[in-house]
């Protein structure tokens, strides 16, 4: 109601610039101080603060948001696509009787009992391309092999490597130094700013 009177004065030109300037500010100021009031009285959740659901009192939408009680954000479980699963199952077999030492080499196999070791390796894969250049003996000219058409340049970076950059600059907000760490280390080059952002 107050700001609408005031804007109707304004309208009828029964203000001058000095008083209009000086109520527009006090309004500014009702408004910030209303704002910081309603800060204060409303409770704090995972929703409306900037401190993470871990920080804050349980709330309701803690039941109603998959994953509430779980810590950090659920994962899909979906793998990258040029990942692979290399596994290998190893026997070992039993030849003698730790008791008595008698030969088990022909004895029937009973049950196994199997120990796991997952590990990963990251591997460079560098892949070239050699263009043939033929002289034609007819009419002289210099003709070269076709390359792929994901091969525009010199050198380029496969998916694998633009996927990895993707995940440390956005999912994990890596800084761009430490990503051309990160790239060096497994790839032995270094990757330009200008390369990673594009």
């Amino acid at each position: 109601a107050l700001k609408g009177e005031f804007e109707r004065l304004c309208a009828s030109g029964k203000m001058t610039a000095d008083s209009r300037a000086l109520f527009q500010a006090m309004l500014m100021l009702f408004e910030v101080l209303m704002v910081v009031f309603m800060e204060k009285r409303t409770p704090k959740n995972s929703t409306n603060s900037s401190k993470p659901s871990s920080q804050t009192p349980k709330d309701d939408t803690a039941t109603t948001h998959p994953g509430a009680n779980s810590k950090g954000n659920q994962h899909n479980g979906i793998r990258c696509a040029n990942t692979r699963t290399v596994e290998t199952v190893h026997a070992s077999p039993v030849t003698q009787c730790e008791t008595c030492g008698e030969d088990l080499s022909k004895t029937p196999c009973q049950g196994v009992e199997r120990r796991t070791r997952i590990d990963i390796i990251f591997e460079k894969v560098v892949t070239h391309v050699d263009a043939e250049i033929k002289q034609c003996p007819q009419c002289r000219t210099r003709n070269k092999g076709p390359f792929p058409a994901d091969m525009a340049g010199p050198v380029q970076y496969g998916s694998g490597i633009k996927g990895y950059v993707m995940n440390l600059l956005i999912a994990q907000m890596i800084s761009l130094k430490r990503v051309q760490q990160s790239i060096q280390t497994l790839i032995g080059q270094i990757l330009s700013e200008a390369t990673i952002l594009k």
